[in-house]
């Protein structure tokens, strides 16, 4: 298994947690990470972890180290990630990111290993002339044994993209089972994820601004690159005394407890994990039904709310409803905590075992 690293992400979270599953069901994992960070999710003592012998300043470095360092890793032929795939000699590979798992695929030309790969990311995402180059050369020299999808529009995109000569297999994320221990439910509405213009907490906090929520707080929990924008969002509103900035959570779980409504206000997702955890949590969820993700996991009315995406009219009167109805509150969150079930670790990682080990 290859990886950006072990920090906190989506695609580290997955991968750590079936890497981990892996090895219940009695396989050797090698963990090979392209960044020597400090892992923030834990790893099984029996795998194998690899990573990087060099240095590589997480803030402040420039472009001459930033270069350097990625010569040094993922160089196709000389690189420090081909020589740890040679000296692993691995069954099969699976790997998981954007633009990662094309570099990987230059890294095992001629050497014959079946490659299975995940893209995390929205589908329709438009890459720029260096990605796009390094893909086409990717599919040319090392083509990938089959692909992971996480929902049905990733699946049309990379038939469009591949045609039939690479098998392409639908699997979510498998979803933790939370817990739900007695805790006091606070009136609050929650969100989770980077504070970055991409996750719209910006339209979050309008919609948020124009309900009738007196006694109840919007809960942002995540740290980013605009939180000071963000921010200062919260005071041109004038809700600055009703948004609670929680910063990085280490228990996520205990904050979705606490929590009576989560609203996933995306402009963008792969699959997202958030949302998902936050169902588990038994949480009424809504979501703007953006390109992929949402619509995979929410049937709308049953087990959460789809609004068309940037509808702010609608996502008001939406979480109005679920501020207003306290039972509806709860049955909706109720039927959403079946996902834990339907996404469960052994179903989902059983079913990436039968496809990348498959004869």
């Amino acid at each position: 298994m290859i990886a950006p690293s072990l920090q906190m992400g989506g695609i580290e979270r997955v991968m750590s947690t079936l890497a981990n599953y892996f090895v219940t069901q009695g396989h050797e994992i090698h963990f090979v990470t392209l960044l020597p960070f400090e892992p923030f999710f834990q790893i099984d003592n029996q795998i194998h972890l690899y990573t990087p012998p060099y240095k590589f300043p997480r803030y402040g470095r420039n472009t001459f180290q930033t270069v350097y360092y990625y010569l040094r890793m993922l160089f196709p032929i000389f690189g420090h990630i081909r020589k740890t795939i040679i000296s692993i000699n691995p069954d099969t590979i699976l790997c998981f990111g954007d633009w990662f798992p094309h570099i990987i695929m230059l890294q095992l030309a001629g050497l014959k290993i079946p490659f299975f790969y995940s893209n995390r990311s929205n589908p329709m995402i438009k890459y720029g002339i260096f990605p796009e180059t390094i893909r086409k050369f990717a599919y040319v020299l090392a083509p990938p044994a089959g692909v992971i999808a996480q929902t049905n529009e990733a699946m049309l995109r990379k038939k469009k993209l591949l045609g039939d000569k690479v098998p392409i297999r639908i699997i979510p994320n498998p979803v933790r089972s939370i817990k739900r221990e007695p805790v006091k439910k606070e009136n609050w509405i929650v969100s989770v994820g980077r504070l970055h213009l991409e996750k719209g907490f910006v339209r979050l906090m309008e919609a948020f601004s124009k309900t009738n929520n007196k006694g109840w707080k919007l809960v942002l929990a995540g740290k980013g690159k605009h939180e000071n924008e963000i921010k200062a969002k919260a005071v041109e509103l004038g809700i600055e005394d009703r948004v609670i900035f929680k910063g990085k959570v280490t228990d996520i779980d205990e904050l979705l407890l606490q929590s009576k409504i989560f609203v996933l206000s995306s402009y963008q997702e792969g699959y997202p994990n958030a949302l998902c955890e936050a169902m588990s949590a038994g949480l009424a969820c809504i979501s703007f039904d953006i390109i992929a993700g949402p619509k995979d996991i929410i049937k709308d009315g049953e087990n959460g709310f789809l609004i068309p995406d940037n509808d702010l009219d609608g996502m008001v009167k939406k979480i109005q409803f679920l501020i207003d109805n306290k039972d509806i509150r709860e049955s909706i969150g109720e039927k959403a905590s079946e996902i834990a079930v339907s996404n469960s670790l052994e179903l989902i990682g059983n079913q990436f075992l039968d496809f990348i080990l498959e004869k």
